[in-house]
């Protein structure tokens, strides 16, 4: 808990991190109607795909230097001597930055959709979908910024986004059922499915990435 509470009030702090992206967010979401002309029937059908393609870059611009700052001042150092599990660490920090990042935007995408589409049920479908989507994209991009922490971001990029590709194709499908009222809770489980796995795995590698950079 102390270090749950740490971790917040460091990253509340450092508004950029956790405003910056939400604003990024909100930016890109309130220009497509705007910069589009379109129908509104066309609107509604091409607005998830926005939606899936703007979070992407949001969760990629929020990790960015999720553990940068903590490797440069020696704070990863000394967690990795006093927590036994230094995955346990990430994990925690992970959570933090899906707590003040991932939730207001799955919040925020379910508000617009139903704002463009003015449809309540795709607003009620999206906050699940979004909640769990969130954090495996933050996950993803958090192992791509352990692996780039002295060799620049690109690496990181390149490396994390054929990961992601997959997730990516899976929500073209959630598009696709979504907009021909299909049940969509396969797709649901199927996420939550894929975020257990990450969640359990990638804190660990993450873990072991680090460790390395530091010896």
């Amino acid at each position: 808990m102390k270090l749950l509470k740490f971790e917040l009030l460091k990253l509340r702090k450092k508004s950029r991190g956790w405003l910056g992206p939400i604003l990024v967010f909100v930016l890109i979401m309130t220009a497509f109607p705007l910069t589009v002309e379109i129908l509104n029937k066309d609107i509604d059908q091409s607005f998830l795909s926005v939606l899936w393609i703007a979070t992407l870059l949001v969760m990629m611009l929020a990790t960015e230097d999720i553990f940068l700052e903590d490797f440069n001042d020696g704070t990863l150092e000394q967690m990795a001597i006093k927590h036994n599990s230094l995955s346990g660490v990430i994990t925690i920090k992970i959570f933090v930055y899906w707590l003040l990042i991932g939730l207001p935007i799955s919040l925020l995408g379910a508000l617009y959709g139903f704002g463009i589409t003015s449809s309540a049920d795709l607003a009620i479908q999206l906050i699940p979908i979004l909640m769990i989507t969130t954090y495996i994209f933050l996950n993803v991009f958090s192992f791509g910024n352990a692996l780039s922490l002295t060799k620049g971001s690109i690496l990181g990029i390149l490396i994390t986004m054929p990961l992601v590709l997959p997730l990516l194709v899976v929500l073209g499908k959630v598009v696709i059922v979504i907009n021909l009222g299909m049940n969509f809770l396969g797709f649901l489980f199927l996420l939550l499915g894929i975020l257990s796995i990450i969640i359990l795995v990638l804190p660990i590698i993450i873990s072991f990435v680090i460790k390395a950079h530091l010896e």
